[in-house]
């Protein structure tokens, strides 16, 4: 029962998920009626973390890059590509299609790698190559740091390799003040930590030390900025959900001002307008506009 005697029913956070749900459902996963809804949240924002948003982006070429000649013609597809803003989801690892599984790589160090063939196997993803294009994007670039073997997830000169050609990209993740790291890590020892759940820096030359510029990874594997996300949101539409409780009385008077007749029971739901998040009153198809989902 909230205020003015109304009986108001209200889960914005149920509503969320089953949108959360529903878009899974459009990429094509069935989620299971058994998932909690966190789960749900985190397995919706880590499969938005390993997809390229496509968005047309300017390419930008480390001067260590080198590609075979053999896959000229696969990082020439690329690249038009993403500077049209197509959708490069083909390219990526098959792995895309399992919500449950954490890219190491691009939890720890933000950088994607993409295949490189010309043609598309059965399965709609394009053929597997060897060499990968290793590259970290933001919405407005590209970086291509280089094509290396596929598995060289923890080599720590992709990092030196944006340092050197980029530093301005990644200068929030720079650990000011520290000169340097007790115990110099291995490649091999990066891949160990990471399986181990253990968070790195690196250090790409004496006294620059990088914090994991992919935000970083929980003991669990799962990516801290994901679980960050998820939560942002779960706090926004319990944040509305309260705003619409605690401003029953003054809702209730302003539909009425309007000739909308409305008794003590009133069912509200969440629904979105592209970021704009709007509160439904079932009974009386009455919206209200709630404001921006993201601020």
């Amino acid at each position: 029962m909230a205020g003015g005697g109304y009986n108001v029913k209200i889960d914005f956070y149920s509503d969320w998920i089953r949108f959360l749900k529903h878009q899974l459902s459009a990429f094509g996963f069935v989620i299971d009626d058994e998932v909690e809804g966190q789960e749900i949240s985190i397995k919706y924002f880590n499969l938005q973390k390993r997809l390229v948003p496509p968005r047309p982006r300017k390419i930008l070429i480390a001067e260590e890059f080198t590609c075979p000649p053999y896959l000229e013609s696969g990082l020439e597809a690329i690249k038009k590509k993403i500077a049209e803003g197509q959708i490069l989801t083909p390219h990526l690892s098959k792995k895309i299609a399992d919500l449950d599984y954490n890219d190491a790589l691009l939890n720890d160090w933000g950088i994607h790698h993409l295949h490189l063939g010309t043609t598309v196997d059965n399965s709609g993803f394009i053929v597997r190559t060897r060499e990968v294009l290793f590259v970290r994007f933001d919405e407005e670039n590209a970086y291509f740091i280089n094509v290396m073997p596929h598995g060289t997830w923890s080599e720590q000169e992709l990092v030196r390799v944006i340092h050197r050609n980029w530093p301005e990209s990644i200068k929030r993740f720079r650990l000011n003040g520290v000169i340097g790291t007790e115990f110099k890590l291995s490649n091999e020892d990066i891949g160990k930590l990471r399986k181990a759940g253990v968070v790195t820096f690196v250090e790409v030359e004496k006294g620059v030390v990088y914090a994991p510029i992919g935000g970083g990874y929980a003991t669990s594997g799962t990516s801290v900025e994901v679980v960050t996300t998820s939560d942002y949101f779960a706090n926004r539409v319990r944040q509305l959900e309260k705003y619409i409780i605690d401003n029953i009385d003054q809702i209730a008077i302003k539909m009425r001002s309007i000739n909308i007749s409305i008794g003590e029971n009133l069912e509200f739901v969440l629904l979105l307008e592209g970021n704009e998040a709007v509160a439904l009153e079932k009974n009386t198809k009455v919206g209200i506009k709630l404001g921006p989902l993201v601020l």
